[in-house]
């Protein structure tokens, strides 16, 4: 993980509606508790936009089942 500091103006308000809704402390946690968060939905978004187009199959749950099995069966 790399940082960059820099100054930047923010919004107090929005400031404390996200850390309260992130349940940080600080500024520079809250920023980038906000950034990751930020970044795991669009990721999240645009696996959603797969499914719906048909671009992307999840395993069934008879195949979850074999990868568990084979899994924990090598963990032996």
């Amino acid at each position: 993980m790399s940082y960059h500091r820099t100054t930047i103006d923010i919004d107090l308000d929005a400031y404390d509606r996200a850390r309260s809704a992130l349940g940080t402390r600080g500024f520079k946690d809250t920023v980038n508790a906000a950034l990751e968060r930020v970044g795991r939905q669009a990721l999240l978004e645009r696996a959603a936009e797969r499914v719906r187009q048909g671009r992307f199959s999840a395993p069934t749950p008879e195949e979850l089942d074999q990868l568990r099995r084979v899994r924990t069966d090598s963990d032996r």
